[in-house]
């Protein structure tokens, strides 16, 4: 059995999972197949509840424990290294009992944290920026889960309450949101997010999160708005390389 692998919990949505584990791949560096990093992607979308109602109380089961047993799971498999393909998954609410399910159980893997893990790369490859515009689920923004990137200097600028009704359409509605067609967008769902972005750039946002990721997967260009783009799905990509095989990790493209 392969002993030291990257982790990811996937299937929140499906789609994410599988950028981040194509972007793992692309943030590679090897001449072979041989060559690339073992991985697991667990994508089991019913077995975790949804974290923006669980968040907002409209949800009883915590997603902490559905995403501890498997990371739990993953460890048997040789994973040394995860992350969650979910920003509001990382909500103290969940990410807390997730950590505490792994300390019971002993466990060797070491999550990475994705809010932690995108100011570290704000604060490295953007010094100049210092207001920074973030979009996401409700459950990310009831939680003020990007507060935390004040740690490193940074302050967050956000949405108003009806600005992020519209953006959570984006990701949720049913017809045109991007759960609804992960592999093809709707057009609306797009639209929605380029004009929340605008609106942080207007609110003096020199620098945007895509604090979902979902996002990633309907907008990939590094601008929007005229100003850079920090998706968080790539920034955990090269975080988890860096953490298990440094010397696997492509450089920076800027």
């Amino acid at each position: 059995m392969i002993k030291r692998m990257i982790g990811i919990v996937g299937g929140m949505g499906p789609g994410s999972g599988v950028d981040l584990a194509s972007k793992v791949v692309s943030q590679t560096m090897a001449r072979s197949d041989q060559e690339h990093i073992p991985m697991v992607l667990f994508s089991i979308p019913g077995d975790i509840a949804d974290r923006t109602r669980f968040i907002l109380g409209k949800e009883t089961a915590n997603p902490g424990y559905a995403i501890a047993r498997q990371l739990l799971r993953m460890e048997e498999m040789g994973v040394r290294v995860a992350g969650l393909a979910c920003n509001s998954a990382h909500a103290p609410a969940i990410f807390q009992v997730v950590e505490e399910r792994l300390r019971t159980a002993n466990a060797r893997i070491q999550l990475l944290h994705i809010v932690h893990e995108v100011a570290a790369f704000i604060h490295q490859h953007y010094q100049g920026a210092q207001h920074i515009g973030i979009l996401g689920t409700k459950g990310t923004f009831a939680s003020r889960l990007y507060d935390g990137i004040t740690q490193n200097d940074l302050l967050p600028v956000n949405l108003t309450e009806d600005e992020q009704e519209a953006l959570h359409a984006a990701i949720y509605h049913p017809e045109y949101g991007i759960k609804s067609d992960p592999a093809g967008v709707p057009a609306r769902a797009r639209s929605i997010l380029l004009d929340a972005c605008q609106r942080l750039r207007k609110r003096g946002a020199e620098l945007l999160v895509f604090g979902c990721t979902e996002f990633p997967v309907a907008y990939r260009e590094p601008e929007a708005a005229g100003i850079p783009v920090v998706d968080s799905n790539m920034v955990l990509a090269r975080a988890l390389i860096h953490a298990l095989s440094p010397d696997k990790l492509k450089p920076l493209k800027k």
